[in-house]
């Protein structure tokens, strides 16, 4: 195991890909390093749920206090268009600080098999090479730092979510 910090978001991604595997609606991954972080994404969210579970009065508790809370008005809703990650500092060349961290998507995004098949090619470098050259950068670390980068990402990522949707609707093919 790596010990690198997978979030809730990847190990619910893994149950859901751990059924499609057990329906037979999607192989198993093939290399070696998928496998290895397939099976550590449902560690995770094995321990998760085995967490939850000790701890559920807790939980509960918690969720009635916080809802009780928000009704009174003591807290406010988070607001929609917060950013979920803030840099410490803005970057050297930015005038403002990225919304996200875009590199690291663009790269879970090549490590992705329906992304692979969007771009039209089979491995993960293959990937990051041919997102590179389609957003003209030489590196994905240039989504954080120039707009005009951030914004040809942006246009590539609501193409593949275009993409991912047509080819859901019509057969499923690009999850399998």
């Amino acid at each position: 195991m790596s010990g690198r910090r997978i979030s809730i978001s990847e190990r619910m991604m893994a149950v859901e890909r751990a059924h499609a595997v057990f329906t037979g609606a999607e192989k198993l991954p093939s290399r070696p390093k998928e496998r290895e972080y397939f099976a550590e994404c449902l560690v995770g969210a094995y321990s998760l749920l085995h967490m939850f579970s000790e701890n559920e009065a807790d939980l509960r508790a918690y969720i009635a206090c916080r809802k009780a809370a928000r009704e009174r008005g003591a807290i406010g809703e988070p607001a929609p268009s917060a950013p979920r990650y803030a840099p410490a500092q803005a970057p050297v060349n930015s005038k403002t600080p990225c919304e996200y961290p875009l590199a690291r998507r663009a790269a879970m995004r090549c490590a992705e098999v329906a992304f692979q098949k969007f771009l039209g090619v089979e491995t993960a470098e293959a990937a990051a090479i041919s997102l590179r050259e389609r957003c003209d950068v030489a590196s994905r670390k240039n989504f954080d730092l120039d707009a005009a980068a951030r914004e040809r990402w942006r246009a590539v990522e609501a193409e593949f979510s275009a993409w991912l949707s047509c080819a859901a609707e019509s057969d499923g093919s690009a999850t399998q």
